[in-house]
């Protein structure tokens, strides 16, 4: 930093010093003013994931709701995509992260529906049309 002549300040911020409508600097807790005219923030990444985390989500090391490969959560029947578990996710990423994930929910339920229907049909519960026996 120091060999692009970038000078490190030390300390708390308290405020942006702002005069005729234009930034002048940052005012730091021990009274002193930075003289600044542009200041960058970085933004700071929050999951809303106040339902996933009451349903028992498990979450990463990181606070993000945890999933595998399908966007499946630790909870039975719940997927996640976006930026609910993963912060860089922006828009198009995230809606992509959604579809991948509908499909993968839909692969779920439709493998669910072929089980029961060949428990059905094990147990006898379908007939054969117009024979009178059950289907072996």
């Amino acid at each position: 930093m120091a060999a692009r002549g970038i000078r490190i300040v030390e300390g708390e911020v308290e405020e942006l010093v702002v005069g005729d409508d234009r930034l002048r600097g940052v005012g730091m807790a021990d009274g002193s003013v930075v003289r600044r005219t542009a200041v960058f923030v970085p933004p700071r990444f929050i999951p809303h994931d106040t339902l996933l985390a009451r349903l028992g989500c498990e979450k990463d090391a990181s606070g993000w709701v945890a999933t595998d490969a399908s966007d499946r959560t630790s909870v039975s029947g719940v997927w996640a995509a976006g930026n609910v578990v993963d912060p860089r996710a922006q828009v198009i990423s995230a809606a992509s992260q959604g579809s991948a994930a509908a499909i993968a929910l839909n692969g779920d339920l439709l493998e669910e529906d072929v089980a029961r229907a060949v428990a059905d049909h094990r147990r006898g519960a379908g007939q054969r049309p117009g024979s009178g026996r059950t289907a072996a």
